[in-house]
Formats: C-alpha cells, sequence, structure tokens
C-alpha cells in the first residue's frame, strides 16, 4: 500500500509545480537591474482603465528614447499581474506571482492606486507620480542625472 501512496503522490507533484508559474515568467528582482537598467513602474489597479490607457498612449513611439537610456517599463496590474518591456513597444514577458506581491511591498503601492514610479540604475526611487506622465518628463528626469549625464558625455566623444 505505501509504494502505491507515494507514486500517486509523485505522479501529482508535477502538476502541482506546474500551476505555480508558467516556464516563460520571469522573477523579476530590483538587484538584479543595478547599474545595467533604469526600471519605469507603472501600477494601475486594473486593465482597461483610463490612466492605463492615457500612460500607454503617452509612451506610444518612444521605444528609442527607452532604449537609448537603457529603461525597463513595468506594468503592475492589480496585484495579481505584471510584464516588463524593454520598451513600450516591446514585447511583454510575464512576471511571477510572487514577483509583483514583492514589487507591490516594496514601493508600498495599495493594489487599487494609479502610480508611476522611476527607480534609478542605483536602485533607489527617483521620482513617484500619481497621475499618468509624459515620456518627456521621465526622460528629462533622467537626463538630469548625473549618471545619465556621463553616459551622454561618453556617447558622444567627450565632448
Amino acid at each position: 500500500m505505501r509504494p502505491i501512496l507515494t507514486i500517486l503522490l509523485l505522479s501529482l507533484l508535477p502538476i502541482s509545480l506546474m500551476a505555480q508559474s508558467p516556464p516563460d515568467t520571469v522573477d523579476f528582482r530590483l538587484d538584479a537591474h543595478e547599474w545595467e537598467h533604469r526600471l519605469l513602474f507603472v501600477f494601475v489597479p486594473s486593465e482597461g482603465t483610463d490612466r492605463l490607457a492615457a500612460q500607454e498612449d503617452a509612451f506610444s513611439g518612444t521605444d528609442a528614447g527607452f532604449r537609448d537610456r537603457d529603461l525597463l517599463l513595468i506594468t503592475l496590474t492589480g496585484a495579481s499581474d505584471g510584464t516588463v518591456r524593454a520598451a513600450p513597444g516591446a514585447d511583454a514577458r510575464p512576471f511571477t506571482d510572487a514577483a509583483v506581491e514583492r514589487l507591490y511591498d516594496r514601493f508600498n503601492v495599495p493594489s487599487d492606486a494609479f502610480r508611476v514610479v522611476l527607480v534609478g540604475k542605483d536602485g533607489t526611487e527617483k521620482r513617484r507620480d500619481a497621475e499618468p506622465v509624459t515620456a518627456r518628463s521621465i526622460f528629462d528626469t533622467i537626463d538630469a542625472m548625473p549618471m545619465r549625464q556621463r553616459e551622454m558625455r561618453e556617447s558622444s566623444g567627450g565632448e
């Protein structure tokens, strides 16, 4: 009887593991991006909200600006869903549930709130907004940072 029970339990193990997270999800961690990327988090209460649509419209056509500034776009929805994109027009990669929960906790954002949070390459919060923002205002904030000033000087040959 005991071997049958063991076989039955082992046969259920893959099913329970598959239910946890799809294999293509990202267990996003802030420290993995430190000194590599700037991170722009958009927290929204739910899909289809006016603020999310306004924010997506504000970022439309700005992929080159995101890439030039090493800026990743992270959208978190209602404390249950999250995605990361290399730019607004890029493919989205979904987050694990644990990653979404960690980010809501880390930035102390209620699941029913709209927030835009900019995190610098050093891993610290640089800006927080409660309304949709323009790409230009985010880019201006980044471009004023000393590290970005250095990056721009280095890319132009030190002029």
